[in-house]
C-alpha cells in the first residue's frame, strides 16, 4: 500500500468532528478495500495515527455492514489491501451506491 494517502488523511476531520451529521451525509475521505473479497473500510474521520471511524463491509455483506472504529494495524494485515484517496470528498450515500453498483 503506497504512503501517499497519509497526506490525504491529515486533512480528514478528526474523530468526533462529524458527530451529529446523518450517516448518509458524512463525507468519505479514504476507502480501503480488497477486490478479491469485496470487503470495504470506508473512513469518514481519523485521529491521524491510524485510527478511523467509518463504515465496514465484510465480503460484500451490506445487510450486516456497520459503522464503527477500525485501525490501520487491523486492516493492514489483510492481503491485497488497496486504498482509494478520493480526489473529491463524496457523501457516504453516494460512495455506497458506487460500490454496490460494481457488484
Amino acid at each position: 500500500m503506497a504512503e501517499g494517502w497519509r497526506i490525504h488523511e491529515s486533512e480528514m476531520p478528526r474523530l468526533g468532528e462529524s458527530e451529529g451529521v446523518p450517516f448518509e451525509d458524512k463525507e468519505i475521505w479514504l476507502h480501503f478495500f480488497r477486490l478479491d473479497s469485496d470487503s470495504h473500510w470506508i473512513a469518514t474521520e481519523a485521529n491521524g495515527k491510524g485510527l478511523y471511524f467509518g463504515y465496514v463491509v465484510q465480503d460484500g455483506d451490506f445487510e450486516n455492514a456497520k459503522w464503527g472504529y477500525f485501525t490501520l494495524a487491523e486492516i493492514a494485515m489483510v492481503p491485497g489491501l488497496l486504498v482509494l484517496c478520493r480526489k473529491s470528498v463524496k457523501r457516504f450515500e453516494d460512495v455506497v451506491a458506487e460500490v454496490r453498483s460494481d457488484y
